[in-house]
């Protein structure tokens, strides 16, 4: 048996990874261990235990990245490395599974490095100027010894980086698997767990701080202008634990206070996907309104320059932070817009097993 080690640092990437860790565990040929890090080591993160595959091992350390200021996260990270260099030497993998983009996966990788753990790099060569993730996202790439990326234009990135064009395979968006696969609830049902409405559309709204600009909080503070111009029922998720996310929760929180039919959630976990095809429209700055939206046809407004170089597909319209233009491009959609055809650039659904492979591939060819 091979032994794989699989990192996640938030509860985004628990969707991106829950097939491959079930396509690897299928395949009869892996010990797979799962550690949990960064957001999920946050108070109020949902324990995410469950979503691992029977038969794999779960191991948790290090810290959150704590949402305010760069020195913590910088020891944050710290903490990570240290509690990575312990899972590896516990684990002794023979090789080791990172996905994208966050600091909080960093360390790990680098704590595999000086042990000569092979590395393989999921959602590599993607562009998103308006974060730090871009310099993140790059710096995984250059240490990682094989790669899966989601689409051609992604391939072409890593070559022009240097990157060796053998080590590369386009498989496609894996997190489109789980939405594919997944059980949903109907609308009327939705909406009474979440205490919205019932008959009347929502919009769904993930803001996170734009990292790389003068004010991070700019597409943040913009939306909310927006929404209460036009007025109706939201639901919101948190943003993330970068510099700026706890001052963000805080002014979703006091927006929520104080409109009607606004309402948070810390994660929609296994009822993300029913929230993608009962939404009326996605307002914000995720990967998901750019990557996994466009599977269920959800028209997007994603906001300021967090996601500036993705590729993204018909169901977006990309807006500068301004809430004039966010209210005008509401004001066309109308309150229940009409769906836009499916697909997204992405793939199809079908990337998990095609992961699984190249990542035992990577563990036949160390030997």
């Amino acid at each position: 048996m091979m032994r794989v080690l699989s990192v996640s640092s938030s509860r985004a990437d628990v969707g991106i990874l829950h097939p491959v860790w079930a396509a690897l565990i299928e395949t009869g040929q892996v010990d797979l261990h799962v550690f949990f890090t960064g957001m999920h080591l946050a108070s109020e993160a949902v324990d995410q235990t469950g979503s691992v595959p029977v038969g794999a091992t779960v191991h948790r350390g290090g810290s959150d990245l704590g949402g305010t200021d760069g020195i913590l996260a910088a020891e944050a990270m710290a903490h990570i490395g240290s509690a990575a260099a312990k899972v590896l030497g516990a684990t002794n993998p023979d090789v080791l599974v990172v996905v994208g983009d966050r600091l909080d996966m960093v360390p790990t990788a680098m704590a595999a490095l000086p042990m000569g753990v092979p590395i393989v790099h999921l959602h590599g060569g993607e562009i998103t100027e308006g974060a730090m993730d871009d310099c993140v996202r790059r710096a995984l790439s250059q240490i990682s010894d094989r790669h899966c990326v989601a689409h051609e234009e992604a391939r072409r990135n890593l070559v022009s980086m240097g990157i060796d064009n053998t080590k590369i395979t386009v498989t496609g968006a894996p997190g489109l698997d789980t939405l594919r696969s997944a059980a949903t609830i109907d609308a009327v049902e939705f909406a009474q767990t979440f205490s919205l409405p019932v008959g009347e559309p929502f919009r769904l709204v993930t803001v996170h701080p734009e990292t790389k600009a003068a004010d991070p909080l700019a597409p943040l503070n913009a939306v909310l202008e927006a929404l209460a111009a036009r007025p109706g029922p939201v639901l919101f998720t948190a943003p993330n634990s970068d510099p700026g996310g706890v001052e963000a929760r805080e002014r979703i929180l006091d927006f929520c206070s104080r409109l009607d039919g606004a309402i948070f959630v810390e994660t929609l976990g296994a009822l993300y996907p029913s929230a993608l095809r009962n939404a009326a429209i996605m307002l914000g700055n995720s990967s998901s309104g750019i990557i996994e939206a466009g599977l269920f046809g959800l028209p997007v407004l994603d906001i300021g320059e967090r996601q500036t170089g993705r590729i993204y597909g018909h169901n977006v319209q990309r807006l500068p932070a301004v809430s004039d233009l966010i209210i005008a491009a509401l004001d066309g959609l109308g309150r229940n817009p009409k769906r836009c055809s499916l697909g997204t650039p992405y793939g199809d659904g079908a990337s998990s097993r095609k992961l699984a492979t190249v990542v035992i591939e990577t563990v036949k060819g160390s030997k």
